[in-house]
């Protein structure tokens, strides 16, 4: 008997000794890191490298491994040099204008061309068939959301349109002629304040919280900004449910969601006809490919069979190009998940 158990044991152990060589010399990450410093010199070492952000987390700092791929020698280099290395448009620092435009406290309004429609008339669905090549199957991120920006998960899942305040609670839209977005009733109408006959404002607002104002990218962290694995050092685990350019997300997703998801999911995405879509328990178990797939197929997929979701991407019901589209609107529904609820 007590051979039995010595085998058993002994075999694990060499089972979980196996793994420990496994994964120290399965490194996904060490030809990122030495392409990286032959292009720009090996002043660190070639090792994970980890960030702890200056904002806490559920009142504790959290670390982040991102910055092993991506500019692994940021604290040397400090926000500036980094957000060069990273691509085009990547602001380095958290600053005014960038709060101004995509902070917790700024409204988000319809771009200005399209704020011209009367408020009072009912947001025209984007529904006739288009054109386009068959999108995959995939959550890729979309070509219209190249990398750089920098948010975070996005407007609060607790913010929920009120049944009777017309006024708005955030500060006005970054630009003054641009129009909010209202909240729509089932059928797609604007909803009025029975009290004012004035639109309910939507209170879809930016991004970024207050806490972040004025940090540089090497304080920030990525992930509040990006989404995806703070912990993973392989490019499938720190990737999954990524929203590569989070700017580009909050400019061209709203006026989408309102054109084709909000009648039935709810103008914050609090649902109605449809199921909630800022649910952080949903947010937290469902992957970007689910939220793909079930645009994508909708009624006709196996997970939403005999449902009323349209297959916006099987029926060609979305606008063109669909596959970003669908892309966009994945990444808009992955920014309501709350930074603080992230592992």
């Amino acid at each position: 008997m007590l051979g039995r158990v010595f085998l058993v044991v002994s075999v694990g152990f060499m089972v979980l000794l196996g793994y420990a060589f496994y994964q120290d010399f399965n490194r996904p990450w060490l030809p990122i890191q030495q392409a990286y410093a032959q292009k720009y010199g090996a002043d660190f070492p070639i090792q994970v490298q980890q960030l702890f952000p200056r904002v806490q987390v559920n009142n504790q700092f959290v670390v982040e491994r991102c910055i092993t791929c991506h500019v692994p020698d940021v604290q040397k280099i400090g926000p500036q040099e980094a957000a060069n290395r990273l691509g085009p448009n990547h602001p380095s620092v958290i600053n005014d204008a960038v709060f101004a435009k995509y902070g917790q406290d700024t409204l988000l309004c319809r771009p200005v061309a399209a704020a011209s429609a009367s408020a009072s008339a009912s947001p025209k669905a984007s529904v006739k068939p288009t054109t386009s090549a068959k999108p995959s199957a995939s959550a890729a991120p979309s070509s219209s959301a190249a990398p750089g920006a920098a948010t975070s998960p996005a407007p609060s899942a607790s913010a929920s349109p009120s049944a009777s305040p017309a006024a708005t609670t955030a500060a006005s839209c970054f630009d003054p002629r641009a129009q909010p977005y209202y909240v729509l009733d089932a059928n797609g109408k604007v909803v009025n304040d029975p009290t004012t006959n004035k639109p309910i404002t939507a209170q879809l607002t930016g991004f970024i919280p207050n806490a972040y104002k004025g940090l540089g990218i090497d304080e920030s962290g990525c992930i509040i900004c990006h989404n995806g694995n703070r912990q993973a050092t392989a490019e499938a685990g720190a990737h999954q449910n990524l929203v590569p350019n989070p700017f580009a997300v909050a400019d061209k997703a709203p006026q989408l969601y309102e054109n084709n998801c909000a009648q039935c999911h709810g103008a914050l995405g609090e649902g109605g006809k449809g199921p909630p879509l800022n649910d952080q328990n949903r947010l937290g178990f469902f992957s970007d490919d689910y939220y793909y797939r079930c645009i994508y197929l909708g009624n006709t997929g196996e997970e939403h069979l005999g449902t009323i979701m349209p297959p916006w991407g099987a029926k060609k019901l979305l606008p063109a190009p669909i596959n970003d589209n669908i892309n966009l609107l994945v990444h808009w529904i992955r920014m309501w998940q709350q930074y603080s609820s992230l592992p």
